[in-house]
């Protein structure tokens, strides 16, 4: 009875949920599933295409340096018109790139859907926060936003699983090596089923009355924003973003390369760490009040530091595994407490604009300077030299996180009003 009463609470609270936030809840799961298999066979494709790791690099960057030239007139349009818009358009580009990758095998027509398809979902990732807070109260927020986070790590874990699977099913009827590209493109048609059913509550969520502007301004003032309070709170997440996109990149090359592993074992091993983490994740409200929410999410980034350093010279697999895991599970259980701190650290009316300011300078680092640099990194070094690089980044960002941060309080922590800068 007792173990059984944090899955009644857990139905319960779903039940008392607007209807746009199930919406938005379902839509999540079923897009962050075919977002899972892209990320789990999408380098492992490019490598069986016949590019290189630096080349595969400057590919992961493309979406985060798309979105860096339109990031925030597009969040201000949102901001100022509503999300409705947007939401469809990202919808439809995620479909029709999808549906290219699963059934193009061209080098180039592959690498311009995979783009499309990876904008898409950044422009998707973009809005969920802003979209989030806008339909939740802020008495259940922080829950809410823990329990998004946990079922973005379950469908990474069945993304992690169908995209490793799928694969060595196919070599076998094919009678072919799974880690050809014929056969990890299969993988993308399972990719797209998925994202072809998440249109209908994406459709749903975008016609909620819920989602209109926050408030409507002159245009003049679509840029304006309060820079100070933005520039603070994006900075260690650009030094986070850059030790981020070094190693997790590059995660599935690495378990292939230095320990010989094939799509199936790669995506059984990352399934079994997206489980642990979906329920770990599921603790931060708790850690959150215990710590703070300041000094939890900085200590966890610290954290990262020296779990990617042991990473980049270990050579025993099991190990290499459960470092793997710890280092995931520190990391996100940060994450929902970062998005409920930046939509509570600004005026709502700017929470999409610093939404995307976040994804973009996130992503920056992340999908453009981090991949770059690790590649360039790993032609001189190997990965030894890459993630150790990767590791003091982790390190810069924590501390830095720590230091601007360690006096506000948030609204959802006390009630009060953030202190001013």
């Amino acid at each position: 009875m007792r173990a059984g009463a944090p899955f009644r609470r857990a139905i319960t609270g779903f039940v008392s949920l607007s209807p746009a936030a199930r919406q938005f809840l379902a839509f999540s799961l079923l897009i962050s599933i075919a977002s899972a298999i892209f990320g789990l066979v999408f380098n492992l494709y490019m490598s069986a295409l016949g590019f290189s790791n630096a080349v595969i690099g400057i590919f992961n960057s493309l979406p985060a340096l798309a979105l860096l030239g339109i990031g925030l007139p597009f969040a201000a349009l949102a901001d100022r018109i509503g999300y409705r818009l947007f939401l469809l358009g990202s919808g439809a580009l995620a479909v029709v790139a999808s549906l290219i990758l699963a059934l193009a095998g061209v080098r180039l027509l592959a690498v311009l859907a995979a783009g499309s398809f990876a904008l898409s979902l950044t422009i998707l990732d973009v809005l969920g926060a802003p979209v989030l807070a806008q339909v939740t109260r802020e008495a259940e927020r922080v829950a809410l936003f823990a329990v998004n986070q946990s079922l973005a790590w379950i469908a990474t874990l069945l993304g992690d699983l169908l995209g490793g699977a799928i694969p060595e099913a196919a070599a076998r009827v094919a009678h072919s090596s799974s880690a050809s590209a014929s056969a990890i493109r299969s993988a993308f048609v399972a990719m797209t089923l998925l994202t072809v059913a998440s249109i209908p509550f994406l459709v749903r969520l975008a016609g909620a009355a819920g989602l209109r502007p926050t408030r409507v301004f002159p245009v003049r003032d679509l840029l304006r924003v309060d820079t100070v309070r933005f520039a603070r709170f994006l900075f260690p997440g650009l030094l986070l973003g850059i030790g981020a996109g070094m190693y997790l990149n590059f995660i599935q090359l690495y378990l292939a390369q230095r320990f010989g592993l094939t799509p199936g074992p790669i995506g059984a091993i990352l399934a079994v760490g997206a489980a642990a983490t979906a329920f770990t994740t599921l603790g931060a409200p708790r850690v959150s009040r215990r710590l703070g929410m300041t000094r939890t999410i900085g200590l966890l980034q610290v954290a990262g530091a020296p779990l990617v350093f042991a990473l980049a010279f270990l050579m025993t697999l099991p190990v290499a595994v459960l470092i793997l895991y710890v280092r995931q599970i520190a990391l996100n259980l940060q994450a929902p407490l970062g998005l409920v701190f930046g939509m509570e650290y600004v005026e709502p009316g700017q929470r999409a604009r610093l939404a995307t300011a976040q994804t973009v300078v996130t992503g920056v680092g992340l999908g453009g300077i981090g991949p770059l640099l690790s590649g360039f990194l790993q032609v001189r070094g190997g990965y030894q030299l890459a993630f150790s690089v990767s590791a003091g980044f982790y390190l810069l960002a924590g501390l830095t996180f720590l230091l601007l941060f360690r006096r506000v309080r948030l609204p959802s922590e006390d009630g009060r009003r953030p202190a001013t800068l």
